[in-house]
């Protein structure tokens, strides 16, 4: 039973052909040798022994007819004889050649006793027959040998060859019956090597079916479970991905992998920030960077990049556009401290319109009383600084109360125009030209009061400013209304340009320093900015945007 199992796998199939394949031809081998070591042995007898037994045995016999003083020395004949036959002793194999020596060598003794007979001379013709009749023998003996030895060697021959073909025949169907037990048994290796080649090159291989149950059949069922196991970690790895390229493609900072210079992730938010794409070549200047914060100054953008290293050579960039924040946090800060400077004016207000209105009153009540022109000259003065202590009272209540948009449906190019029209007589004796520009009847939601009061402080300053020409353009710029104020006044340096917008600060004698700054707090409550570009030498220009709907 278990040499059966053995042989029910595929290498002990193709072992076991190939043991009985070379069982056979190590059989036949076997064979052939001793049937030549036989017939070499029987040949080197021949060669040694009885050949030379006979050529001895036919010169003795030719001696014989000689007269006794013409004959050569049959001793030394009948002694290289006897070493022959001696040398066919070592050599033969076989009982049955060594008794024909042995009786060889008897034959020998007598040959030589009656040699020796005859040579004395007292033998007569009897004699001499007696030792022919024996030499005769020796080499019929001799001839006799021969003669069965290579009928025996044709024999062994003939036999070798019979067998050798025998066992070619056997070995010729035996290797056909291995060569299709190999092909039979290597086919599904080749349907595995293929599948193999397909899981190596990405692809998705199908099962792998050879039936039987020996090795090869084991390995394809080892092969399914790698190649499905193989699938689902590709699965599993393409959902990871996607999934972390999703969460990397969603980060609102910038992230970039860097390795050699070259781009290898980017994000949205990359292309976006800095106009990177992956295989691109990272710019100096984000290249230079050392590991670790920085903070990049780009135009009007601050950037902040962190920088840390990816793996072995490879970094990692993590940039965000601190602008809008720092803007808000500016913009807080601001607006907190306005909030707090309005709330202080305003209680300082109310203290002061009190007796602000009681001064007001008594005035007119002592110009009623008194009619002299010099008296009535005063009491005039008085009212006009009370009615300017009560106009920048209620500057002062502008910027505390902080009011929510009033939004409604304006054409912006006819509300620039009406504001240069209600300033027309006061800029004309100023000598001031104003140009509006713009689109026509088209109105948008906004804060009409609010845009107002913005552009009448706008001109009005560029007018005291000294400015000759203003222009003022409103043009739409996506969801944005954009309103530019641009005068050719003699402009302002850097640190002045740096502070318009802060409160109580102003570059007129007699300013209160809060127009501009209560114009960008209500703006900027709209959800809208202003901004100054200015030049000393080359006029000033302030660009308002305001985020608008159509009406």
């Amino acid at each position: 039973m278990k040499l059966l199992g053995w042989t029910r796998t595929l290498r002990g199939r193709v072992l076991g052909a190939v043991l009985l394949a070379t069982m056979c031809q190590l059989g036949a081998l076997a064979f052939e040798i001793t049937q030549f070591r036989r017939v070499g042995a029987s040949v080197a007898t021949v060669n040694e022994a009885w050949l030379p037994l006979a050529r001895l045995t036919a010169r003795i016999e030719g001696q014989l007819d000689r007269p006794r003083e013409a004959r050569s020395d049959l001793g030394a004949l009948l002694a290289s004889a006897r070493a022959a036959v001696v040398r066919g002793q070592e050599l033969a194999e076989g009982a049955e050649e060594l008794a024909h020596l042995r009786a060889a060598l008897v034959q020998l003794d007598d040959v030589e006793a009656a040699a020796a007979a005859a040579a004395s001379g007292e033998a007569g013709e009897g004699v001499r027959r007696v030792l022919r009749d024996e030499v005769l023998q020796l080499g019929a003996l001799s001839e006799a040998r021969v003669s069965a030895l290579s009928q025996r060697t044709a024999r062994a021959q003939a036999e070798a060859v019979r067998v050798s073909l025998l066992l070619a025949g056997i070995s010729v169907p035996l290797g056909a019956l291995l060569l299709w037990l190999a092909g039979t048994a290597l086919r599904p290796v080749g349907t595995l090597t293929a599948q193999v080649r397909r899981l190596e090159a990405g692809e998705r291989p199908g099962p792998v079916d050879v039936g039987g149950d020996d090795e090869i059949a084991v390995l394809a069922a080892a092969f399914d479970a790698m190649a499905r196991a193989v699938d689902e970690r590709d699965r599993n790895l393409q959902a990871v991905s996607l999934q972390l390229r999703r969460v990397l493609d969603s980060l609102l900072p910038a992230v970039l992998v860097v390795e050699a210079g070259e781009v290898r992730v980017a994000n949205p938010a990359a292309a976006a920030l800095w106009g990177l794409s992956e295989r691109d070549s990272l710019p100096g200047a984000l290249g230079g960077l050392a590991e670790g914060r920085h903070e990049l100054l780009e135009g009007e953008r601050t950037l902040e990049v962190v920088v840390a290293p990816f793996g072995e050579a490879g970094r990692i960039l993590v940039g965000e556009d601190l602008t809008e924040r720092l803007r808000d946090r500016e913009r807080l800060v601001r607006s907190e401290r306005l909030a707090l400077v309005g709330q202080l004016l305003a209680q300082v207000t109310h203290e002061v319109r009190n007796p602000l209105n009681a001064i007001s009153l008594h005035a007119e009540l002592l110009a009623e009383e008194l009619g002299a022109p010099e008296q009535q000259a005063l009491l005039a003065t008085v009212a006009t600084e009370i009615r300017r202590l009560e106009a920048v009272t209620e500057r002062y209540l502008d910027l505390a109360r902080r009011r929510a948009p009033e939004l409604a449906a304006e054409d912006p190019t006819a509300l620039a125009r009406s504001v240069a029209a209600l300033e027309e007589e006061r800029l004309r004796r100023l000598g001031v030209e104003v140009a509006v520009t713009g689109p026509e009847s088209e109105s948008v939601e906004v804060d009409g009061n609010v845009l107002r009061r913005a552009l009448l402080n706008l001109v009005r300053n560029a007018a005291e400013a000294g400015a000759e020409h203003i222009a003022v353009r409103v043009e739409r710029a996506g969801p944005d209304l954009l309103i530019r104020v641009t005068d050719d006044g003699p402009g302002l340096d850097p640190a002045t340009a740096a502070r318009v917008f802060d409160p109580f600060f102003s570059t007129k004698a007699r300013g209160t320093g809060l127009g501009l700054a209560v114009t960008r707090q209500e703006i900027e409550d709209q959800g809208g900015s202003i901004r100054v570009r200015s030049e000393v030498g080359a006029g000033t220009s302030f660009e308002i945007s305001l985020p608008v709907g159509r009406s």
